[in-house]
């Protein structure tokens, strides 16, 4: 389970008992930072926090400010700053200094962004949500992201809350969806990967004796035809896709069938002469979008070695490739290490 799994189940069995929750959510990052917006913390009225929004060092103060929101029943959005020289609270002492926002909702609130939260990992919904600091008043929306401007479209497609005025906009988008082609030994590393990061995780295969539940616990098993396995499996702009059956032919029918999906990633597991003579067989012209999205061979380049590390490798290019980075050493990025 991914950690908004276990707020969500965390939330779950306090509403069971009739008790409180308030909700604490990063909305905005200045400098150093141990999360980026969107991270959240469950805070019941009485008992300990569930989930993480730092190192260890802001968690208290979220706390504290998330039971003030419940004393109020009233949403807050408070600014802490840690980047003055010489605090070393910031960090627990690392150093680390940053300007973070957050926004603390009340029971009612809170409850309608965990229904929301839970909506979108079970029916693949998303919800925006609309907090007026001013009023202390929430809506909620189904509008397309581009109709909330251009700022605001950018934050909502890529899940971040943001500010709008007076206004924080959340938006509460469904779980990145793993698509993986080919049951094999190796497919299940990758597959318990993107399950423990919360993603919703699909493997394709033809054969149907290799879709063994217990191989692959949590995830969605389809027996479908390679060259269908895009409808098969719905996915789109929020789907990352591995092809990694080993078998030419049956790889060549999986990777012809994503082209066109507006995938964010699709990786092709082999050599790079393989994926050239992959796309030889099935002689298409590719799109931009589809140039950028394939990634063949697929992963970053750490030495592998094994189906664990190999999955590694992957899902490490997977999060360069969603968040905009290069996947090298973070001691060549010069700056806040979120920026």
């Amino acid at each position: 389970m991914g950690e908004i799994d276990d707020i969500l189940e965390a939330a779950a069995e306090h509403r069971e008992r009739g008790e409180r929750v308030a909700l604490a959510t990063v909305v905005s990052v200045r400098g150093s930072s141990y999360r980026r917006p969107g991270a959240r913390l469950l805070v019941p009225e009485h008992g300990s926090p569930i989930g993480i929004i730092s190192g260890g060092c802001l968690e208290g103060e979220a706390a504290r400010l998330a039971r003030r929101a419940l004393e109020l029943d009233a949403p807050l959005l408070v600014t802490i700053d840690h980047s003055a020289e010489g605090d070393e609270l910031w960090g627990s002492g690392l150093g680390c200094r940053g300007v973070i926002e957050l926004l603390a909702e009340p029971h009612e609130m809170a409850t309608q962004t965990l229904d929301a939260l839970a909506l979108a990992r079970r029916d693949g919904r998303a919800t925006y949500l609309l907090t007026e600091l001013d009023g202390g008043r929430r809506s909620l929306s189904a509008v397309e992201a581009d109709a909330l401007g251009e700022e605001a479209a950018l934050a909502a497609r890529h899940g971040h809350p943001t500010l709008l005025g007076s206004a924080v906009l959340d938006p509460i988008l469904p779980p990145l969806q793993l698509v993986v082609c080919g049951a094999g030994p190796d497919a299940a590393p990758l597959v318990a990967a993107g399950l423990r990061l919360g993603w919703r995780v699909d493997v394709v295969d033809p054969r149907r004796s290799f879709l063994v539940a217990e191989r692959f616990p949590g995830a969605r098993l389809l027996d479908a035809d390679p060259a269908i396995a895009a409808d098969a499996t719905g996915a789109g702009e929020r789907a990352v896709v591995v092809i990694m059956s080993h078998d030419y032919l049956r790889d060549a029918a999986f990777l012809g069938g994503f082209f066109g999906c507006g995938l964010a990633y699709l990786g092709v597991l082999g050599p790079r002469d393989r994926t050239d003579r992959l796309l030889a067989e099935l002689g298409i012209t590719l799109s931009v979008s589809d140039l950028a999205a394939l990634h063949a061979p697929a992963g970053l380049d750490i030495g592998a070695d094994g189906a664990e590390e190999v999955a590694t490798a992957i899902v490490g290019e997977i999060l360069a490739v969603l968040r905009g980075r290069s996947g090298g050493p973070l001691r060549r990025h010069p700056g806040s290490i979120q920026a």
